[in-house]
């Protein structure tokens, strides 16, 4: 009798799981490093599509083999500080030209990637998931949001960023 529901605890347990997360791996279709080439946002009440920091973009979106992610993404041309001493206004200025700086954990389920933020830019974010849906064609790893309030207008957007993989 006990050998007769070996197999099914074996299956019960397999199903069970499968049904886990995908956790960070080797094998986890996003694991590198992958460069920025471009970023928009669609408002979704106006369908409109524009490029809120231009076309000249530089950072990067790195993920480990062992679940650890971070991203540094910016305007590349951002005005360097008069001197040593940054002032309030170039502070300001900087963070401004800034669109995503932030690391943590992160999972792949399905096509979706769930970045558990542990530091951040926007200290409203630490603590959070930030969902992000992928899709990987060749070298290119495109990367979209789930409808968020866009900080600079309150308006629900969707960013889209394109990044190509460098390693």
């Amino acid at each position: 009798m006990c050998r007769k529901r070996i197999p099914t605890l074996a299956a019960a347990i397999a199903l069970w799981t499968a049904s886990w997360p995908a956790q960070g791996a080797d094998n986890a279709p996003v694991v590198g490093t992958w460069q920025i080439k471009s970023f928009s946002i669609v408002t979704l009440d106006t369908n409109e599509t524009s490029r809120p920091f231009g076309d000249d973009l530089v950072g990067y979106i790195q993920y480990s083999p062992g679940g650890h992610m971070l991203v540094f993404l910016a305007k590349a041309k951002i005005k360097s500080p008069a001197g040593p001493a940054y002032t309030d206004a170039e502070r300001t200025e900087i963070h401004r030209n800034m669109f995503g700086a932030y690391a943590g954990t992160y999972r792949v389920e399905g096509n979706k990637v769930i970045h558990q933020v542990v530091a951040s830019w926007r200290p409203d974010w630490i603590g959070t998931d930030q969902i992000r849906y992928f899709e990987i064609d060749g070298k290119k790893l495109t990367i979209k949001t789930a409808p968020v309030k866009f900080s600079q207008t309150g308006k629900d957007i969707v960013s889209t960023l394109v990044f190509e993989r460098v390693e």
